[in-house]
């Protein structure tokens, strides 16, 4: 073999190591690598052999390599995920994934938010009892679960609660019945609403309706009453008081009261004198008096 002949396969060797290398494997058949990104961890698990199974660590940020053949990383975010299942193509699934379930002998469809996390120190557990990835997790166990505590903690309900007084202690109980469901194996519900208002048959929407505006015309009747017996109670405190303010007077007219009134109404006449005696025919009138008694006969000593 010529020098010629050993370069050629020399550099055709590398140009193979450098296809090999760029198209995601490693020098070793079947290495392969992937990055996992901010805010996720990874989960190698084993496929074959005596380790098979999951690994006993979790894998941070970064890349990490690993044989495509035999192994597989499972990637879970450690931040908040957020479901909205809803009937509706233009949020969340373009499929519906509303809930329905059962309430007082009838069914209500309702659009639902949830918002949960995985603790990536009990991923392991997690993966060992479901084997499943963090969507196929969302897209079957969360959606079902729900459903279903939703239908044990509804069922004693009125229609008419589930949209009224009972709505936010039926919400309660139902994130305390997930997380029943899912603390022990790594997840966490935070919060769990309705979308929307609930969905019922036409006749029982109908009901809800009229039973809520009894209600309102009830309370609305209920205040007018309170006004109208507020008024007449003020009208009666204040005939009370005028009554009581006769009475008062009353009692305490004496003759002394009386001398003082007379005086009061001397001085106003004083007051209002203009200076000027009135004339009468043959000459002026006396100065007038302003006593009350003046010209009445002697009173007989008693």
């Amino acid at each position: 073999m010529n020098i010629f002949e050993r370069r050629f396969l020399s550099i055709a060797g590398i140009a193979i190591a450098m296809g090999i290398m760029t198209s995601g494997c490693g020098v070793i058949p079947g290495t392969s690598s992937k990055l996992i990104p901010p805010g996720y961890v990874g989960l190698k698990v084993e496929l074959y052999g005596k380790n098979r199974g999951i690994q006993n660590a979790t894998i941070n940020t970064g890349r990490v390599w690993y044989n495509g053949y035999t192994e597989e990383i499972i990637v879970f975010p450690n931040h908040v995920q957020y479901y909205i299942l809803t009937a509706s193509a233009q949020e969340g699934s373009a499929t519906d994934e509303s809930i329905t379930f059962g309430v007082g002998g009838t069914s209500v469809n309702a659009d639902v938010s949830l918002s949960y996390f995985f603790n990536t120190e009990k991923i392991k557990d997690f993966y060992g009892k479901y084997l499943k990835d963090p969507e196929q997790f969302k897209a079957t166990l969360v959606r079902s679960e729900t459903r279903n505590c939703f239908n044990q903690w509804a069922t004693g309900l009125k229609p008419e609660e589930i949209v009224g007084n009972k709505q936010g202690q039926l919400l309660k109980n139902v994130l305390g019945c997930l997380n029943n469901k899912f603390s022990s194996v790594g997840v966490s519900f935070d919060s769990v609403g309705f979308v929307s208002k609930p969905r019922f048959d036409k006749s029982i929407e109908t009901q809800i309706t009229a039973r809520f505006q009894a209600e309102q015309q009830a309370v609305a009747a209920k205040a007018q009453l309170e006004v109208a017996e507020a008024e007449a109670k003020r009208k009666i405190a204040e005939a009370r008081g005028d009554a009581e303010v006769a009475r008062i007077q009353a009692v305490t007219v004496s003759p002394l009261t009386i001398r003082l009134r007379e005086l009061e109404l001397q001085q106003k006449m004083i007051e209002k004198w203009n200076g000027i005696l009135p004339v009468y025919q043959g000459g002026t009138a006396p100065f007038p008096s302003f006593d009350p008694n003046a010209g009445r006969p002697p009173q007989p000593s008693k």
